[in-house]
């Protein structure tokens, strides 16, 4: 099988680092086609370079919105490039800068935090509420679906997909708005580096899948992931966090699960078979596919539910 081609992006093409997260990566002008591309690199001894790509394709069949991942490769350092989703002369607003505006507008003497983690006041109550009330948030830039009415419900997409790769990471700057033109719209979903398991050690995962162990299986993995979300004092599990959006509307979480019900994990089979072998190991592949199994069973378990 044909495997994704790797994009070598010229030495010279530094040309601004990217402040926010903890990965090695920098902005660039792509001379094929003069856009603006961000290339990431994946932490060491991870998948983080991997999980992009095949995610980005998973939203391409399930038709979620999403920043498009490519693999990449500079100064002979494996990675990804990503096409810029902010177009020219507008802004990116992270969550948490949305958020410290609503608390300050309710609550002028409590500030909502800038930490990224382990903040109690990153609840994703709130977030509903302010994407199922402000009418003036758009679908996603050129995101064409007649059947999402407003952005709360194509948000509940990217918590879908949280559930259905495990991602623990949707904190306060992996999601946000676009000031365009006077206009407002939700963001795509980006930066799945945490999800499929891809974190664990070869050696760990091939343990979860063999043992006999009820504790130490993928399916025991899967339902103790968990979000950033806070709800009494605690973060919200990844499937808890799907259910609280689900009950806001289930004609709409029908219609995301719906589409998740039709995903052919055999296609996704073929996707990461055309992974570029110094990206990942059959070990990882077997792992990231059975927690994808493991997670649409849940899920599709709450389809049911809500059809009663």
């Amino acid at each position: 099988m044909e495997k994704f081609e790797i994009i070598d992006i010229p030495e010279y093409k530094y040309e601004s680092l990217e402040q926010l997260g903890t990965k090695r990566k920098f902005w660039y002008t792509d001379d094929s086609d003069n856009v603006k591309k961000l290339f990431k690199i994946g932490r060491l001894n991870t998948g983080e370079n991997w999980v992009e790509v095949v995610v980005s394709k998973i939203c391409e069949m399930l038709d979620i919105p999403h920043a498009k991942y490519e693999f990449a490769k500079w100064n002979n350092i494996n990675g990804t490039t990503s096409t810029s989703f902010v177009p020219p002369n507008s802004r990116l607003v992270h969550g948490n800068e949305l958020l410290a505006k609503i608390y300050k507008l309710k609550h002028e003497d409590n500030k909502y935090p800038v930490d990224v983690y382990k903040v109690r006041k990153y609840q994703l109550k709130l977030i509903i509420e302010i994407l199922s009330k402000a009418k003036k948030i758009k679908l996603p830039i050129g995101y064409l679906n007649e059947d999402m009415y407003s952005s709360h419900d194509v948000f509940m997409s990217y918590i879908m997909l949280d559930c259905l790769i495990s991602n623990p990471d949707r904190h306060h700057e992996n999601w946000g708005l676009i000031m365009y033109e006077n206009n407002v719209y939700l963001a795509p979903t980006y930066d799945h580096a945490s999800g499929l398991g891809c974190r664990e050690s070869d050696a760990k995962k091939e343990e979860r899948l063999k043992t006999k162990d009820s504790g130490f299986t993928v399916s025991s993995f899967v339902k103790k992931a968990k979000t950033p979300f806070h709800q009494h004092d605690k973060n919200v599990t990844t499937i808890d966090a799907f259910k609280m959006c689900a009950n806001t509307n289930k004609n709409i979480a029908d219609y995301w699960l719906s589409k998740l019900e039709n995903l052919d994990i055999c296609e996704v089979r073929e996707v990461f078979n055309k992974v570029p072998k110094d990206y990942i190991s059959d070990t990882s592949i077997e792992f990231a596919i059975k927690i994808l199994e493991e997670n649409k069973k849940r899920l599709i378990k709450i389809k049911e539910e809500l059809s009663k």
